[in-house]
């Protein structure tokens, strides 16, 4: 979200100012992170919370002090005027950063704000009433040209200028899911948007920083998906599997979660990004080398049930399940729940991009999976909903037989090969050699290039398997609230 930044901004004097006094008493930081904007501008961000803890920081630290402060207040708390004096003021909401339009329409259409601040750049005359903004919204935010022309900006900074080395897994996360957005708003209006140029460099990190992953931390979201297990294993916990969700479905199902909140965060899958490999080692908690049948699911289930146990939870206490209606009793401690939907759209398009936005918001519509997180967190569930692969487009170049292990007949973007098994001269040029990240050194693994899959030639086709970045970096979603 580049021009909703550029917006808060302004209206922080961010340039300007060393000592920012937020006032966001209706959780404007709900809508848009902004505290990562003034932590990236150099501000200590200080949540104001007891006026006499603060007194004390204020006096000790930051009176005499040339650092960049930003304290937030999230209610109607006291805040003294000699302070107040020393800070530049400023509200925080909807109503501020738009003030020409009606904020109670806008506020339902949070997830697009970029865009309608992208539009709202244009918007010269005060379209406040419920009716003239929802007029703007769906004849100027949503209109072909405007979806068009923020894409087409948004592409030309998608990647950073410099170094490409110096992107951190953390930088690829932030990049997957603008191009998620973008992918989802050039599909919603049906234009063609081609952001596929990033998976070159993408590849590099794959090849160079991919299999350090393991030895990182991160607090908001486990970096790869075989830590999920021990990241979400406290109380009472229920993981939702949206099997080969991608960001770029994610980001058609956020548009229907009605009255659930959460937070968006994102991990990474594992290579080769099959079901039988990545879904296995988030329910396992192992890596694909740790087990006894990495290219089948048939131990999923007593996997997951020894990584629970390892967690502290008994047999009695876990349930594996698939389906809406998990079969939760009052001893069920920690569920994960398997929705295979998403992947069988996946595997039967034949219309790309734009078959699986119509697909995946019919499919979110119908409102099973918010029925199932409700129940869930009605029962007082913590509840996670990540996905173990992602997809993305490809072209048939034929298809092959008995070339290998056969890990997933679904899947058509890669090759195990054992023994000292070699790859025909004619596949040589569709596939790189992956070098086995966290995988059984006894095989040689093989994935296809971006944008080609074993289908039959030249046939269009949603799949995965690969090392895109649409494969391989997932959502991670943690609710927080139920409405």
């Amino acid at each position: 979200m580049i021009m909703i930044e550029k917006r808060i901004a302004e209206l922080f004097s961010i340039q300007y100012e060393k000592r920012l006094l937020i006032f966001d008493t209706g959780r404007f930081s709900a809508v848009f992170d902004y505290t990562r904007l003034l932590i990236a501008q150099n501000f200590e961000v200080i949540l104001y919370e007891d006026i006499e803890a603060f007194r004390l920081k204020y006096e000790q630290e930051i009176r005499n002090s040339d650092n960049k402060y930003a304290v937030i207040v999230y209610s109607d708390i006291y805040v003294p005027y000699d302070i107040r004096k020393k800070f530049f003021e400023v509200e925080i909401s909807l109503r501020s950063i738009f003030p020409k339009l009606h904020e109670d329409t806008v506020r339902r259409y949070v997830k697009d704000i970029d865009l309608i601040s992208f539009a709202y750049e244009e918007l010269y005359s005060s379209c406040d009433t419920r009716e003239e903004t929802e007029d703007f919204i769906s004849g100027t935010v949503f209109s072909k040209e405007n979806v068009k022309a923020y894409c087409e900006v948004m592409i030309k900074i998608l990647l950073p200028s410099g170094d490409k080395y110096d992107i951190t897994s953390f930088g690829w996360i932030e990049i997957a899911r603008k191009k998620a957005l973008i992918d989802y708003y050039a599909a919603k209006a049906n234009i063609p948007i081609d952001t596929g140029f990033v998976n070159e460099e993408f590849e590099k990190f794959i090849f160079d920083g991919y299999q350090r992953l393991s030895g990182e931390s991160n607090k908001p979201a486990p970096k790869i998906l075989p830590k999920v297990i021990d990241f979400i294993a406290h109380g009472k916990v229920a993981l939702i599997v949206l099997d080969g969700m991608s960001l770029f479905d994610f980001e058609v199902i956020s548009r229907c979660l009605e009255g659930i909140e959460y937070e968006y965060h994102c991990s990474y899958a594992l290579i080769p990004t099959t079901t039988a490999i990545s879904r296995q080692g988030l329910l396992s908690g192992k890596y694909p080398r740790e087990l006894e049948s990495p290219f089948a699911l048939s131990q999923e289930e007593k996997n997951f049930i020894k990584a629970a146990e390892n967690a502290g939870y008994s047999k009695a206490q876990c349930l594996y399940a698939m389906g809406y209606n998990p079969a939760i009793s009052h001893f069920t401690k920690f569920a994960a729940v398997i929705i295979n939907d998403i992947d069988n759209m996946v595997h039967g398009q034949k219309q790309g991009r734009l078959g699986m936005y119509n697909d995946v918001l019919l499919w979110a519509k119908n409102g099973k999976l918010q029925a199932l997180i409700k129940d869930l967190y009605s029962q007082g569930f913590n509840v996670y909903v990540t996905s173990d692969h992602g997809n993305t487009p490809c072209v048939g170049t034929g298809t092959i037989r008995n070339a290998g292990v056969e890990v997933e007949t679904k899947s058509r973007r890669m090759l195990v090969l054992k023994d000292f098994a070699e790859i025909k001269d004619s596949l040589a040029d569709k596939v790189v050699m992956y070098p086995g990240y966290y995988l059984d050194k006894n095989y040689k693994y093989y994935v296809c290039k971006p944008g080609v899959s074993f289908d039959n030639k030249n046939e269009e086709v949603m799949t995965h398997g690969g090392i895109t970045i649409d494969e391989v970096i997932v959502p991670f979603i943690k609710v927080k609230a139920v409405i």
